[in-house]
């Protein structure tokens, strides 16, 4: 049976569905969340939808007998902007259920970011610093997938869509002002570009942030085993850390071990896990091992190993900072750590560096100056040693 209270609607019937997404598709701005539980499962288990068209604030209950695809229809309408706050897990629950991407965008917390000098906030934090209301995150643990929800929880639930849509406005009227809207929606749209990217498991090897200790067969290993884990937490609907630990799989790439024995004898590696695993575990050992030396993954260099590095992500961070302020766009958010690094590693050919964020919009435009003052003086062929002329 439907409930209903002052402030929402409980949806657990067709009709009341279908009535919602009717009304709807004829709204300017809808605001949405998903509440789902993850612990250890590798997708997230999806447990209630909230949306709110600014009349109607409905929780949609995706654990009864329902077609969502009226929904789901919202989720692509270019007519309506929808409105999440820090969506990176939402877009991922709605590519899962639904195969669909919500666009157009606005993301509330990337707007606060052009608003607050980068700073990043979480939603309660931003509710309270820009509509005085202090919200009540009591029930964040909740079980989501348990039913029936009580008063409390359904509240909470409600109050993350019902304060969205004000918050919304208050942060598009300023970014108009400020002349930042089209650089928030440009931003919100890469978050969903990079979401619809299918995961390259060729690559998964390079998540290891001490990948560079590493030599060539021992990559080759690691390359192997990353792999073969993905595919395991796939199959089982299992987090990665269920299937086998990081650290196991770097170890085990380390030591090379060429039976259960030795594989045993590699110290912090559960026993659960070479009972379930060990034989899967040495078969990709042995592929990486039969593998021409020419056939293994490059080594990692590390930008420290370039004797030019850190004077030259000085000199790009300086040159950075300087449009950020022309242009009075946040340095956190025009350019972080990771995406400066990211340009110098693009820029001086390091293996299986990315296509730079730099070079996709809304940056672009703003950083061609720096960018080309910078590799006038720091491009590939001027640098004083290149540690990928000397690969081991």
């Amino acid at each position: 049976m439907t409930q209903t209270s002052t402030e929402y609607t409980y949806i657990e019937t067709q009709s009341e569905l279908n009535a919602f997404c009717a009304q709807a598709q004829q709204c300017k701005v809808l605001a949405l969340d998903t509440e789902f539980v993850r612990t250890r499962t590798f997708y997230a288990q999806l447990g209630l939808i909230q949306a709110y068209d600014g009349q109607s604030l409905v929780l949609i209950d995706p654990l009864v007998e329902l077609d969502l695809e009226p929904f789901w229809a919202l989720l692509t309408n270019q007519n309506i902007v929808k409105v999440l706050h820090s969506c990176h897990e939402d877009l991922e629950v709605f590519k899962v259920y639904s195969g669909r991407l919500p666009q157009p965008l606005f993301d509330t917390q990337i707007a606060g970011q052009f608003l607050n000098e980068g700073t990043v906030l979480g939603f309660g934090a931003a509710v309270e610093q820009t509509l005085g209301i202090t919200l009540d995150k009591g029930e964040a643990r909740t079980n989501w997938l348990k039913r029936p929800l009580d008063e409390t929880q359904l509240h909470y639930a409600a109050n993350d869509v019902k304060y969205l849509l004000p918050l919304y406005h208050a942060f598009n009227d300023e970014l108009q002002t400020r002349g930042l809207a089209e650089f928030n929606l440009l931003e919100a749209q890469l978050k969903v570009d990079q979401k619809r990217q299918e995961k390259d498991i060729q690559k998964l090897y390079l998540d290891f942030g001490n990948g560079w200790q590493l030599k060539r067969r021992e990559l080759a290993i690691l390359k192997e085993l990353s792999i073969w884990r993905y595919q395991q937490a796939v199959k089982k609907n299992l987090a990665l850390g269920f299937v086998a630990k990081d650290a196991s799989l770097f170890a085990i790439a380390q030591r090379r071990p060429s039976d259960l024995a030795s594989l045993k004898n590699i110290p912090n590696i559960h026993p659960s896990e070479i009972r379930i695993h060990g034989k899967a575990m040495l078969q990709c050992v042995e592929r990486a091992k039969a593998l021409e030396l020419n056939d293994c993954p490059d080594v990692i260099p590390r930008l420290t190993d370039f004797s030019d590095y850190k004077q030259a992500f000085k000199y790009l961070k300086q040159l950075v900072t300087e449009a950020s302020k022309q242009h009075d766009v946040p340095l956190p958010l025009l350019a972080t750590k990771k995406q400066l690094n990211q340009y110098i590693q693009w820029q001086w050919k390091v293996p299986n560096s990315s296509v730079p964020e730099f070079d996709l919009p809304w940056r672009q435009a703003l950083l061609f100056d720096a960018l080309s003052q910078w590799k006038t003086r720091y491009s590939i062929d001027k640098l004083s040693s290149n540690p990928l002329l000397n690969k081991g």
